[in-house]
C-alpha cells in the first residue's frame, strides 16, 4: 500500500487545510509556523497548498523532538523504585479505574509515576477518537525531510519533555485522568473536535478550545504549552536573526493564541501573515 501524501500535486485537492503563517523581518528574512496534531487520520492528507508552500521554501524543518531518529523516551524516570508506588500519589479512585481500563499488569501500572498514567489516559481517548499517532502530521513531515534530504532541527531535548511531563501536578493528573477514563466518549469526542477545528484550519474553534483548557485552572496549559513556548520563541528568533528559513512544526496550540508563536513574534515587531485563505 501507498503511503498517504503529505503534499499534492497541484491537480489534486487537499484534503486539510492547517493554520500556516510566515513570519518575515524587514530585511526580508524570514521563516514559517505550521500548527501541527500529533494524532490523525491517513484520509487527512494531502494537505493545502501553504504547507507545500512551507515546506518547499524552508532549508530546516523544526519539530518538537525527532523520536524517529532518537528511539523512545527513556521511561527510568518515570517509574519508581521499589520503595514507592503510584498509590501513594494518585487516589485510590483513579488507581483502580487506571488497573480496570489500562490492560496493563497492576505490579507494572503501581510503579509508573503520574505522567505515565496521564499518557496511558491519552492514548486510550486518542484511538477511541478514531486517530492514530503514526498518521500526526509531524511524522509524516520528518519522513517526507528524510526523502527530500532536508535539515531536522529539533526544538526540545528529551530531558526537557520529559522534566514538562513531571512538573504537571499530581493532583491535576488524578483528576484528569480520571475525568478520561470515567468518561471516555466525552473525552473522544472534545478529540474528535480538535481534530476537524485542526483540518479546517479554523482559528476561533481552535481559540475556544484553548481558551477552555486555560480556563480550566489547573495549570495543565502553563506546564503543557505556555513554558515551552518561550523557548520554541528564542530558537525562532536564532533562525530569523540567522537567515535560515526554517518551516517550524509544533502542536497548533503553540501558534495559536496570545502566549503562541505568532503573537509572540508580532509582539517583537515582526510582520506575521496566515497564508493559504482567501
Amino acid at each position: 500500500m501507498t503511503a498517504a501524501r503529505l503534499l499534492p500535486p497541484y491537480a489534486e485537492e487537499a484534503k486539510s487545510a492547517p493554520l500556516v503563517y510566515r513570519v518575515t523581518d524587514r530585511a526580508g528574512r524570514g521563516l514559517y509556523l505550521l500548527g501541527t496534531i500529533h494524532a490523525g487520520r491517513p484520509d487527512m492528507y494531502p494537505l493545502g497548498g501553504a504547507v507545500e508552500e512551507a515546506y518547499r521554501n524552508a532549508g530546516i524543518l523544526a519539530v518538537e523532538l525527532d523520536l524517529d531518529a532518537r528511539g523512545r523516551l527513556p521511561g527510568a524516570s518515570l517509574m519508581y523504585g521499589p520503595e514507592d508506588g503510584i498509590q501513594n500519589h494518585l487516589s485510590p479512585e483513579t488507581c483502580a479505574l487506571g488497573v480496570e481500563s489500562f490492560g496493563v499488569p497492576e505490579a507494572a501500572l503501581r510503579r509508573m509515576k503520574p505522567a505515565m498514567w496521564y499518557s496511558l489516559a491519552e492514548n486510550q481517548i486518542i484511538l477511541k477518537a478514531g486517530l492514530d499517532a503514526a498518521a500526526g502530521v509531524d511524522c509524516r513531515l520528518m519522513k517526507q525531510a528524510r526523502q527530500d534530504g532536508k535539515r531536522i532541527d529539533e526544538l526540545e531535548t528529551v530531558e526537557g519533555q520529559l522534566a514538562a511531563l513531571l512538573a504537571i501536578p499530581e493532583d491535576v493528573i488524578d483528576c484528569e485522568v480520571r475525568a478520561m477514563l470515567t468518561c471516555p466518549e466525552e473525552s473522544a469526542k472534545g478529540m474528535r473536535a480538535l481534530f476537524e477545528a485542526w483540518r479546517q484550519g479554523d482559528k476561533a474553534a481552535l481559540l475556544s478550545l484553548l481558551e477552555e483548557s486555560e480556563d480550566g485552572g489547573d495549570g495543565l496549559s502553563d506546564v503543557l504549552i505556555d513554558s515551552r513556548n518561550d523557548g520554541f520563541e528564542e530558537q525562532a528568533l536564532q533562525y530569523l536573526h540567522s537567515g535560515e528559513t526554517a518551516l517550524i512544526a509544533v502542536g497548533a496550540f503553540h501558534i495559536i493564541g496570545k502566549n503562541g508563536l505568532a503573537e509572540k513574534l508580532a509582539r517583537r515587531g515582526f510582520t506575521v501573515e496566515e497564508i493559504g485563505r482567501e
